[in-house]
């Protein structure tokens, strides 16, 4: 919970430029430290979690690569990354199979509860700023600038990205799915509505498609394997899928379409007109570009693939190694002034970061994910299918929206986070071959 919590603050603009931040980064980084090591000491506890080999060979592969290319991003760059890349890959997914069914549904009810409460709070003050007409510099006691607010046709609210807070936003909407489910008050399930449709809210009008499809993909996933257990219910839950996707999309429209009187708002307050002129020139960008940059951006990462293709630059590195050896690139110039240091596209980072050696264990990894999953969903017998079905729709919409936004290896995000630890829950109790979670 305390590094759940610290992940969440993290993306806070307000917060994470804090010198506290600094000194919590170090105390996560020494516990998470120790859990490996505890790990290691009783690995016959760990090693059925499902994949743990190659886990731990796409580790060693992303050691080699960053320790070859080391001098671009040095020492202490390269050993965070590696640290944030085990801890939640291995340590957190690993620890959800030394569990019982139990204890798995009182520790993600924990989690649910603590991630709803925080991002409800953190998207109602970003909705509070939508109403304001606020466009907002901030400048953290670090001296690094965050703009955030309503700026470029778009909500960013309290997030330094739009499509980081989208996408915390979405795993929170699938999070009170499973809370839902689980809790019997009518008062209770009233007030889980309420934060859904603030989470839904913030989403909507962040802009984000990336959130957008993290949540939607979520929906239809979890439909999919609710169908497989009972295909009875089939009927019911595609109109059921059906109505709610008509009505996120359509209440995107409406959300967007009121707000419309915000931008005049801010076009009688700014003498220049910045908001309505940079918001159209979001949107003609968009119709010429509809990857928005990626396009460009994954050619560039392409391109220091081919010099390095075997075994990478390492994911720290790549940067400095842009900088150097492709100066006139889209990932060191643009027309924005960006200095990447990701590819945004979890397929790229991985191609980037670890060469053809990296991606043929990452393939080989989700190749056998995804068999366990097809080959258990259709035979699994006296499981909890709700608690199964939340904990891998969310994981599998995190990876489908990690195409468009840079996490699950390498960042250390609330993001990545729920990804390993939904995916081990429901690997865990998916594999369990008597045992059922007990609500």
């Amino acid at each position: 919970m305390i590094y759940l919590m610290y992940l969440l603050l993290a993306f806070n603009a307000f917060v994470n430029g804090m010198s506290w931040m600094n000194l919590a980064a170090y105390g996560i980084t020494a516990g998470g430290g120790i859990l490996c090591i505890w790990i290691f000491l009783r690995w016959k506890r760990y090693k059925k979690a499902v994949g743990i080999v190659l886990l731990e060979l796409f580790a060693l592969s992303y050691a080699v690569s960053a320790v070859t290319h080391i001098s671009y991003a040095g020492i202490a760059e390269n050993a965070k990354g590696f640290i944030w890349l085990v801890l939640p890959s291995i340590v957190l997914y690993a620890s959800a199979f030394d569990m019982s069914g139990e204890e798995m549904h009182k520790e993600l009810t924990s989690l649910a509860s603590l991630y709803i409460v925080y991002c409800t709070a953190a998207d109602a003050i970003s909705l509070s700023m939508l109403a304001w007409g606020w466009k907002y510099d901030y400048t953290d006691p670090a001296g690094t600038i965050h703009s955030i607010g309503y700026r470029w046709g778009r909500l960013w609210g309290i997030y330094d990205d739009p499509n980081h807070g989208a996408t915390i936003s979405a795993i929170a909407v699938l999070l009170l799915i499973y809370l839902f489910g689980k809790t019997r008050k009518l008062w209770q399930k009233i007030l889980l509505v309420i934060c859904g449709i603030i989470q839904y809210a913030y989403i909507a009008l962040s802009d984000s498609r990336t959130g957008m499809l993290c949540l939607v993909t979520g929906l239809v996933l979890y439909t999919i394997l609710q169908i497989v257990r009972d295909r009875r219910t089939a009927g019911k839950r595609i109109l059921i899928l059906t109505v709610t996707a008509a009505v996120i999309f359509a209440g995107d429209v409406a959300l967007k379409a009121a707000y419309a009187p915000v931008d005049a708002m801010m076009r009688k307050r700014e003498a220049q007109n910045i908001s309505s002129s940079v918001n159209n020139g979001r949107k003609q960008k968009l119709k010429q570009d509809y990857s928005n940059g990626r396009m460009e951006l994954w050619g560039s990462g392409l391109e220091i693939m081919e010099s390095s293709p075997v075994i990478g630059v390492g994911y720290r590195n790549m940067s400095g190694y842009a900088q150097q050896h492709f100066p006139d690139s889209y990932m060191v110039k643009n027309a924005a002034r960006i200095r990447y240091d990701s590819m945004h596209n979890l397929e790229m980072d991985v191609l980037v970061s670890q060469g053809i050696a990296g991606m043929i264990i990452f393939l080989a990894l989700l190749i056998h994910m995804l068999w366990k999953i097809i080959r258990r969903a259709s035979v699994l017998q006296n499981a909890d299918d709700h608690f199964i079905a939340v904990m891998l729709s969310a994981a599998l919409a995190l990876g489908v929206a990690s195409t468009f936004l840079s996490f699950i290896f390498y960042v250390n995000a609330p993001q990545s986070f729920c990804f390993w630890l939904f995916l081990g829950y429901g690997m865990h109790a998916l594999t369990k071959e008597k045992e059922a979670p007990n609500l």
